[in-house]
């Protein structure tokens, strides 16, 4: 009897896998691809990347699917930075002459700060004509299209777009909270247009190369606060660490090094 039920189980276990085939068969990569622009434009990003994947097993050349699905990878989270360059790379190697492609490739190489490989994909999409491309390769075309925005004069507070942090920590305080809460209310309901640069700085205390990665994990502190908070994308916001770099205040008092443990917050169109 046992011997039985177990059979029968595999059977039915095998049906129901079979089913899930064909149905899944039954729907084009086409279809595919149209389910996870849905997904995409409602910022569901683990279900996107499951329809693109969907649409280049059935079509192993869909050049836009790989694309859409590389930007799907980072846009889930920067650590997916190889997934998505991965991505770029196939659809160069399916359509030499996809710009996008280059471009937003050597985007992420400067995020690995592969300056080279950044350099050397710019200089091919702006080949191409891709004019974000050629900007970035002539920062004084791009520079006459980018308009800076003092975050102050937007929040209701009117607080300095700061956030200081304790002696070699990167959480956030609890009094930031209300200034953050406000900067994502506004990049959601007024500046929908605008990205923001979150650069992190240390005072001096400790080598140049600690506090430039304790700048960088004050930054990301800030990304997270407003991505997971307000649910601004990771593309609106732009991270930068400088370390000890552009100190506001001496660091040769304790007063002064406090104003140097720092996040400064800068809204930024054109980009």
């Amino acid at each position: 009897m046992k011997k039985i039920q177990i059979c029968f189980i595999c059977v039915l276990v095998f049906f129901l896998s079979c089913q899930t085939v064909l149905a899944k068969g039954s729907v084009s990569a086409g279809e595919w691809f149209e389910r996870g622009i849905k997904y995409e434009k409602q910022n569901v990003y683990d279900e996107a990347i499951k329809m693109y994947t969907n649409a280049i097993e059935i079509n192993d050349k869909y050049v836009e699917a790989y694309f859409r699905r590389g930007k799907m990878y980072f846009s889930q989270h920067p650590s997916n930075c190889m997934e998505s360059i991965r991505d770029y790379t196939k659809v160069v190697e399916l359509a030499p002459g996809y710009a996008d492609a280059y471009y937003e490739r050597g985007l992420l190489y400067l995020y690995k700060i592969d300056n080279e490989k950044a350099k050397a994909d710019m200089e091919t999409a702006a080949g191409l004509g891709h004019k974000k491309a050629q900007e970035w390769l002539n920062p004084k075309l791009k520079e006459e299209k980018i308009k800076y925005i003092n975050l102050s004069n937007y929040i209701p507070s009117k607080k300095e777009s700061m956030v200081h942090f304790d002696f070699n920590r990167a959480e956030i305080k609890a009094p930031y909270y209300s200034l953050l809460d406000e900067i994502g209310r506004v990049l959601k309901e007024n500046l929908t247009k605008a990205k923001i640069v979150v650069a992190g700085y240390a005072d001096s205390t400790g080598t140049e190369k600690y506090n430039k990665n304790l700048s960088l994990r004050r930054a990301k502190a800030v990304q997270k606060y407003l991505s997971e908070r307000h649910g601004i994308a990771l593309k609106r916001i732009i991270m930068k660490g400088y370390g000890e770099n552009s100190p506001i205040a001496s660091n040769e008092s304790e007063e002064g090094r406090t104003q140097n443990r720092r996040v400064e917050m800068l809204g930024v169109e054109g980009l």
